[in-house]
């Protein structure tokens, strides 16, 4: 692609993003995403397939994004509380530096999700789950259900993000961060001179 596609599909992707995250993916059409684009859909239609392929698109680059933001946040060597602390900064800020994006992540999640990762990718949950399992193995926490235990602690630092969204806890969301990563200590029963 030449530099002028690759910014016209950029601008594609954040101007559909925007419409999606404010209107709902269901409210929004792809001449709505060409008008705020001042293209026409013949142009639009250069650089996605339909609305939906869209939409995956952009959640499966931002997902696995976080994901790798989440790896390079941490040292294998870590005590999971610093991991937990570490990932749980890549999310807040995330949130901090492009609100719109995670509105999108988070309200999009349940039906774009299966269609946008794979079972081998490495994704913002399989990040957490292995760090839990490592702990485990590690002796720093006892973990019987590894899914139920990252599903806790994925609902316990995202669900806060959603409240934001809809005005019920005020921003920045890093404000929260020792509140929240107190939490998630508490939930997994570490002993604070762990984490």
């Amino acid at each position: 692609m030449t530099k002028a596609s690759d910014a016209r599909r950029a601008l594609i992707e954040k101007t559909a993003l925007q419409l999606f995250a404010t209107r709902g993916y269901a409210e929004v059409s792809v001449r709505d995403i060409a008008q705020a684009c001042g293209i026409g859909e013949s142009a639009l239609y250069r650089h996605m397939s339909s609305k939906e392929e869209l939409a995956i698109r952009v959640f499966r680059e931002a997902y696995i994004g976080f994901a790798d933001g989440m790896l390079l946040a941490t040292r294998p060597t870590e005590t999971i509380g610093k991991k937990l602390g570490a990932f749980l900064t890549v999310m807040l800020s995330g949130f901090d530096q492009d609100p719109v994006l995670m509105r999108f992540l988070l309200i999009r999640q349940h039906d774009t999700l299966a269609m946008a990762i794979t079972y081998d990718d490495v994704t913002p949950l399989t990040v957490v789950r292995d760090a839990l399992a490592i702990a485990s193995l590690n002796n720093e926490l006892v973990v019987e259900d590894l899914d139920l235990a990252t599903a806790l602690v994925m609902g316990a630092a995202l669900q806060p993000m959603t409240f934001m969204i809809y005005g019920r806890i005020p921003s920045p969301a890093l404000s929260h961060h020792s509140a929240i990563l107190d939490g998630l200590i508490r939930l997994l029963g570490l002993n604070c001179i762990q984490a």
